[in-house]
């Protein structure tokens, strides 16, 4: 009973969002309706499993080469969905091509089933799959093939594993870069969740390979030892599920609001390339200051690159370099700079001493008390309420 709860349990998982993700299919974004494929090649992944470890010897053969596409697919598919949340507004069917590992093995395997006598599968069954019977046969090459085949697998899927995480890394750090060049307030619009749960799904991955090397089979003599492999992936596909049912910020909203706020006149300044001299750049950068030092913009949550472009009377781009290259940041731990410096003074005010850190966060700009807290930790090294206490006390 315990071993089929087990084995059954990331498919019940991924049964319960894929349901979920169906039921909100119409008034889904893209990358959410391509999120459901991942989820119905996962389902097929494990329930493959699952007759695998409950030893459904007829049931598994069948599915032994839906297995392979789907082991071999999921990552890819993955991968697809981190670019359509980062890079992709549209889906490219030219990506196929990284299905091919997966569709090639699969219908390797599948041939050689069907070329393979009723004996041929049974011994391969048992000796190879299952060792519930000493390897003490001569095998032909039908049986070769299929054990050259599930090697291949192995290779193939730790490869996956490899190039996945990085690239997908890289496409989510790229992604959370042009966030911050953006946007004041980034608050569930970056993709750090995505890049948390990249790191558990390779975690679960490597379980999985390490399971591979031993041998399923292992599991099936001490089916006790299912339950670190099944809720290592059953947390890592919840976890990847919830996050991604949440994720509502993507690569096609980043260029709706680019287009949404910028202006015809910073349109036009961005398509004539200006040419700043060393004194206009100096001129330019003392007017930024001035509209943070002076006007306090920065108390604006909503605070765009555009909007303060658009005050300086220039196209984003260069004010973009000029905060990178005069203050080495980006624009979001720019204006947070700013932020946390009003924020600083308040923070120890008499007039502010009543004021909760939520009403500090707000009149300071930030648009909750999170960001606020995380932008204090990062300057400060202390909680904003830890350097209230401190601050009085030296006072």
């Amino acid at each position: 009973m315990a071993q089929q709860f087990f084995t059954g349990l990331p498919l019940f998982v991924v049964l319960f969002w894929l349901l979920l993700f169906i039921l909100e299919y119409k008034n889904s974004d893209l990358a959410k309706r391509f999120l459901v494929v991942f989820l119905a090649v996962a389902s097929l992944n494990y329930l493959a499993h699952w007759f695998y470890f409950n030893h459904n010897y007829t049931a598994y053969n069948i599915l032994d080469s839906v297995w392979v596409f789907t082991s071999l697919a999921a990552y890819p598919i993955y991968y697809y969905y981190i670019r359509l949340l980062t890079i992709d507004t549209k889906i490219n069917l030219k990506w196929i091509w990284i299905l091919f590992p997966a569709i090639l093995l699969s219908l390797f395997s599948a041939i050689l089933y069907l070329l393979m006598s009723p004996e041929e599968i049974t011994l391969f069954t048992k000796e190879i799959l299952y060792h519930t019977q000493s390897n003490e046969s001569e095998y032909s090459t039908l049986i070769n093939l299929q054990t050259l085949r599930r090697n291949l697998v192995r290779i193939v899927f730790a490869s996956e594993v490899v190039l996945v995480l990085y690239f997908g890394l890289n496409l989510i750090s790229s992604f959370n870069e042009k966030v911050r060049s953006f946007y004041s307030n980034i608050e569930n619009k970056e993709l750090s969740k995505i890049r948390y749960i990249l790191y558990f799904l390779v975690i679960a991955s490597i379980i999985s390979i390490l399971s591979n090397f031993i041998g399923k089979n292992y599991f099936t003599d001490h089916s006790y030892l299912l339950v670190i492999p099944s809720i290592a992936h059953s947390v890592a596909l919840f976890g990847m599920s919830y996050v991604g049912y949440k994720q509502n910020f993507t690569i096609h909203d980043l260029k709706i609001e680019k287009q949404n706020y910028t202006s015809e006149d910073s349109d036009e300044s961005e398509r004539n390339e200006e040419i700043f001299t060393t004194n206009q750049l100096d001129r330019l950068y003392l007017r930024l200051e001035s509209l943070f030092d002076d006007k306090e913009i920065f108390k604006d949550p909503d605070l765009r690159l555009n909007e303060v472009a658009r005050l300086l009377g220039t196209n984003r781009t260069y004010v973009s370099k000029l905060i990178n290259t005069r203050r080495n940041v980006s624009f979001n731990d720019f204006v947070n700079e700013y932020r946390v410096r009003y924020s600083e003074k308040i923070l120890t005010s008499s007039d502010y001493f009543s004021h909760s850190l939520e009403e500090i966060a707000l009149e300071s700009g930030f648009s909750s008390t999170s960001s606020f807290y995380r932008s204090f930790v990062k300057k400060n090294g202390i909680p904003p309420g830890r350097y209230r206490e401190k601050k009085g006390r030296i006072s």
